[in-house]
């Protein structure tokens, strides 16, 4: 991924640093009695992998055996949900809180999700709180309604936003959005050594996927009410711990999240600014306070503070402000309010100009293509997640507006940052099935998409190497296999550019190298 030498037979590495790349009579000069000599046998050498939008520690608490796996390997059906719940409330005391996550409903037979009357059926002396894949949804019992404090309403009756109502106006166990925190802020909470020993084991599964560096983005005071409670401040201060002792084994820029996910506001990003103090005594090469992630919206309105969406874009737009001038770099939560968000940060560096700010709209699926010139003057980046538009063009969008959806060639091709991740919990944290995704504008069903929009094999590379050390303002030290940056490296058991790209997803990491030491040994393919 160095474009002054795209190719090489030979890396040698010292102290944690690469100290050698190009052919193998150079790379004799730096072996000695006690060099250990891999032979990667074809395979190729790519630098550690960077995932720019990763939740580790929600991916990892809401895994077995700290939640119920109700993802699609688990259950087929809501059926097979209410039986799962009905196991683990056999298995706990009366009264305490029955967690799952990963159900989908376009997996299951009935086409939806679980309600309260599933639960209720099974579940009368048990809160029951289950996530959903996306992370935008929650279904939960009429005992966790209960807990919190969420009733019927009459006709005309003010409703509660993100609570699912029926005909009557009673609630159905349906939360979306910002209304999880309803329930979500009553589960127990993790304790920081739950939490540490998540990142931790987080971290060793990156590992065997060749990822040495990721962002998590969104910890902070409107985080507790998030990801099942954890990515709250209680979640930075567990990283903090693992850095000082030297257990973090890896590179991670977080972003401070001051707001929740619904009706954010500028006082409340000012307020949290001001009282946030980032974490001391840490290796900012092993954790840094990156800048700050704000929610915009999730596909519908705006979600933050205000009467209309005219009053709540004056209000996002003061919020980026804010975050902009205290010195941050903005990660914007965006799915269809792009341009209200791009002009946001236009407005902002306008106001208090910063030449390299490197903001980024993550998400922005419906990102317009007209857009595009002015985020490439601006240096506004862009961070899709490929596996969730495998997972969903076939759903969300066909025709035209299909093969425009995320129009990744035409953002590359504008000068556009374009940053790859996995947003893990909502997919699995494998950057192959990302770019297989880019490069076949392939569906999880197998149609393509926007043939027009797919990208080179090094484009896609690119966006989960190079571009993750532009955002992370490190292309000096690390994203390439270069002489001199930090020896972050992952070896795979095959050659990339002659497996057939719909094959990529079945080459194995065969070795992950992290500041020089071998972190991770698997097949050699």
């Amino acid at each position: 991924m160095d474009p002054r030498r795209p190719r090489a037979s030979a890396v040698a590495v010292r102290a944690g640093r690469i100290a050698y790349v190009g052919d193998d009579a150079g790379a004799r000069a730096f072996t000695g009695p006690g060099t250990e000599v891999v032979d990667l046998r074809g395979g190729s050498l790519l630098p550690g992998i960077n995932d720019t939008h990763l939740h580790a520690a929600v991916y990892r608490l809401n895994l077995p055996p700290y939640v119920v796996d109700l993802g699609p390997t688990a259950v087929r059906s809501v059926a097979d949900i209410v039986a799962a719940v009905a196991a683990e409330a056999g298995r706990l005391p009366a009264g305490q809180w029955v967690r799952g996550a990963g159900w989908n409903p376009s997996r299951l037979a009935e086409q939806r999700g679980p309600n309260r009357d599933d639960l209720d059926r099974v579940s009368p002396d048990h809160p029951v709180f289950l996530q959903d894949s996306g992370y935008h949804v929650s279904a939960v019992n009429s005992r966790a309604l209960a807990l919190a404090g969420i009733t019927g309403v009459g006709t005309g009756d003010p409703r509660q936003p993100g609570v699912e109502y029926d005909a009557n106006g009673r609630p159905t166990g349906v939360l979306r959005y910002g209304a999880q925190a309803l329930a979500q802020l009553l589960l127990p909470a993790r304790s920081r050594d739950e939490r540490k020993e998540a990142v931790r084991d987080a971290v060793a599964r990156l590992h065997a996927q060749g990822i040495t560096s990721f962002t998590d983005p969104g910890l902070g005071p409107g985080g507790d009410g998030l990801g099942g409670g954890t990515q709250g401040m209680e979640t930075l201060h567990a990283y903090a711990d693992l850095a000082r002792s030297g257990e973090l084994h890896a590179r991670v820029s977080t972003l401070f999240l001051p707001c929740s996910q619904s009706g954010g506001s500028a006082a409340a990003v000012d307020a949290a600014l001001r009282g946030f103090t980032p974490p001391t005594g840490v290796d900012p090469r092993r954790l840094v306070v990156r800048g700050v992630k704000l929610f915009s919206d999730s596909g519908g309105d705006l979600l933050v503070e205000g009467d209309t969406n005219e009053e709540r874009a004056a209000e996002l737009t003061e919020m980026i402000r804010i975050a902009h001038a205290a010195g941050y770099q903005l990660g914007v939560h965006c799915y269809r309010w792009v341009p209200t968000v791009v002009e946001a940060f236009v407005a902002a560096l306008r106001s208090h100009p910063r030449p390299d700010a490197r903001h980024v709209v993550m998400h922005g699926p419906f990102v317009p293509t007209s857009l595009l010139s002015t985020m490439a003057e601006h240096r506004i980046g862009l961070g899709p997640q490929a596996q969730s538009w495998a997972n969903v063009v076939h759903g969300a969008a066909q025709g035209p507006e299909g093969d425009a959806f995320v129009p990744w060639r035409s953002v590359v091709d504008a000068g556009v940052p374009f940053v790859g991740s996995s947003d893990a919990p909502v997919n699995e944290p494998d950057w192959r099935a990302g770019v297989r995704a880019l490069v076949t504008r392939v569906g999880a069903c197998g149609e393509v998409h926007g043939p027009e929009q797919r990208l080179t094999l090094d484009q896609a590379l690119a966006a989960y190497t190079t571009a993750g050390a532009w955002q992370d303002f490190a292309q000096g030290w690390k994203g390439s296999v270069s002489v001199g940056k930090v020896a972050d490296l992952c070896a795979l058991g095959a050659n990339l550019r002659t497996t057939p790209p719909e094959d990529i997803t079945s080459v194995p990491v065969s070795m992950t190298v992290f500041d020089g030491r071998v972190v991770y040994e698997g097949a050699a393919g």
